[in-house]
């Protein structure tokens, strides 16, 4: 139904029943999210499935993921991620945050440790000590701290790309990571000679 949604990695043996769990940022208007298709308390179920032969059906009494954004279309909520026991009145497991590829890093801990055989009211547990790196913020020019230094004293430390976030071939990784630094770099050749910093060792 909608083009732009967060992409998941379901393992087999799951449904998605419905999804709109977008991945747009909400668009403010008049103190309320325009976009609320993607901000509801409806935005993503996911349920067990039975394979037998070619068809397959639910298994309603399995484990539910809920997902929805509460308040709906509230500029101030959050997502609130939910997993069910069958028909059961509370709730197994229960994980709220407004950044939705933490979200999505949830999700994928949770089928990952289901897989690897951990009962789901362990879950929560193992989650809650995953969470510093799944509240991580993964975004481009949020790598690590290079140590910057002036006449070989310690200056400051300021962010630096790491080459699994960009993915370059490494001269251009390097090129990137030292302008990003905003750091002027001595090594450079002087009357066609290799300076000291760039000879080898």
């Amino acid at each position: 139904m909608y083009s732009k949604l967060v992409p998941l990695n379901i393992p087999s043996g799951w449904a998605i029943i419905h999804n709109a769990f977008g991945d747009e940022d909400p668009l403010i208007r008049d103190g309320g999210i325009v976009n609320f298709h993607f901000y509801n308390e409806d935005l993503l179920l996911i349920k067990p499935i039975t394979l037998e032969g070619t068809s397959s059906t639910v298994d309603q009494q399995g484990y539910t993921f809920k997902l929805g954004w509460f308040p709906h279309g509230n500029p101030h909520g959050c997502y609130r991620l939910t997993l069910w026991k069958g028909e059961a009145e509370g709730a197994v497991f229960q994980y709220e945050s407004r950044e939705r590829q933490t979200i999505r890093r949830v999700i994928e801990r949770c089928f990952q440790l289901m897989m690897n055989g951990v009962h789901a009211d362990q879950i929560e547990t193992e989650i809650q000590a995953d969470a510093k790196s799944l509240e991580k913020n993964h975004r481009i020019f949020s790598g690590t701290r290079k140590r910057i230094f002036d006449n070989k004293k310690f200056v400051e430390k300021k962010n630096r790309l790491t080459y699994s976030q960009v993915g370059f071939y490494w001269p251009v990784y390097y090129e990137v990571s030292n302008i990003i630094c905003l750091e002027p770099k001595s090594n450079k050749v002087r009357d066609d000679m290799i300076t000291s910093d760039n000879k080898k060792l």
